[in-house]
């Protein structure tokens, strides 16, 4: 996935300390997606990593950022992959 979701909906300012976050998070996302989707066919089981990951994300991101913030997240997650 090419998108990026606006991250600055979900900044908390500890983690923005330099300009160039942004672009550090879009390199970390196309290498984990990546990653991920060479899991998913080595393992020929995209459900199994997608979950994997999706629980990953979700027990951190609630703790990091919220429960609402990341609900929020997720559905923006799911709004932008309709769109593309």
């Amino acid at each position: 996935m090419n998108n990026i979701v606006n991250i600055k909906n979900y900044k908390k300012e500890m983690f923005f300390k330099d300009q160039d976050y942004s672009s550090k998070l879009c390199r970390i996302r196309d290498e984990i997606e990546d990653e991920l989707q060479i899991k998913s066919l080595l393992e020929k089981d995209q459900l199994a990593v997608s979950l994997a990951a999706g629980r990953y994300a979700a027990m951190n991101l609630e703790r990091i950022l919220g429960q609402d913030d990341a609900i929020k997240f997720f559905k923006d997650c799911i709004n932008t992959s309709k769109n593309y």
